[in-house]
């Protein structure tokens, strides 16, 4: 795998799970995927091609590493039972401001809109 289809490919890992959080119910305020949930579902990505991607994306100020703490993610709810199955934060990467006016974010987006009024509109 080329560094460039590294970084094509982890950007757009990203991008799906930042999407897929809009559907979940007491989704975080952003996705936050770790380094080892990247290289297991990218087939032929090596750690080491990983890292280099990921820095290169951290340097084009489309992604950052961060922490995601669980108890954020329940404390929106009204169920209060949720915060006792709190786990530890997650540390891992996520898009930036910059990183959702690429044009990949915006096409990402748009098709997964248009998913989603064909569901509500029962196509």
């Amino acid at each position: 795998m080329t560094k460039r289809e590294a970084k094509e490919k982890i950007f757009s890992m990203l991008i799906g799970c930042e999407i897929s959080t809009y559907t979940a119910m007491y989704a975080p305020d952003r996705a936050v995927v770790p380094i080892s949930n990247i290289l297991a579902c990218i087939d032929g990505l090596t750690k080491y091609r990983a890292r280099k991607a990921l820095k290169e994306l951290i340097s084009d100020g489309v992604i950052c590493y961060t922490s995601q703490g669980c108890p954020a993610i329940v404390s929106y709810g009204e169920y209060t039972e949720l915060v006792a199955d709190a786990a530890p934060p997650i540390n891992g990467y996520c898009l930036t401001k910059k990183g959702f006016e690429t044009e990949e974010w915006k096409q990402a987006y748009a098709q997964w809109n248009k998913s989603m009024e064909e569901w509500a509109n029962g196509e």
